[in-house]
């Protein structure tokens, strides 16, 4: 038996980030957001004011690793600081808490300019 890993699932509960940002020099190359939430389905609605799902936002567009079924909700951030974050009602909500905190950091403000969110 051959084991294949990429840059999607490479555990049950691990769903790996679609993008790394190597150009930065820092600890990863991407962020770890470890939910609560006990699979990806949830995930799969679109970001609000966008065509693109909740899981595609954070693992392409934020660099971000999804870790499921975890005790709590937490961000790493590419240079390994750890953001507790609230413990929330849906998938929605905690994207839009990570996105915003990722927003306030530096290098993510740079990334969350160029999504093609619709301002109501």
């Amino acid at each position: 038996m051959v084991l294949v890993q990429g840059h999607s699932q490479n555990s049950i509960n691990q769903y790996e980030a679609l993008r790394l940002k190597k150009e930065l020099g820092l600890q990863k190359s991407y962020r770890v957001l470890k939910t609560t939430f006990k699979s990806l389905d949830g995930f799969q609605a679109y970001y609000p004011g966008t065509k693109i799902t909740l899981e595609k936002i954070l693992r392409h567009h934020f660099y971000t690793a999804i870790h499921i079924n975890q005790k709590d909700n937490k961000l790493f951030s590419m240079d390994l600081t750890e953001f507790q974050l609230k413990n929330n009602t849906s998938e929605e909500e905690i994207t839009k808490e990570t996105v915003k905190l990722i927003g306030n950091m530096f290098f993510g403000s740079k990334e969350l300019k160029v999504i093609p969110i619709q301002k109501k």
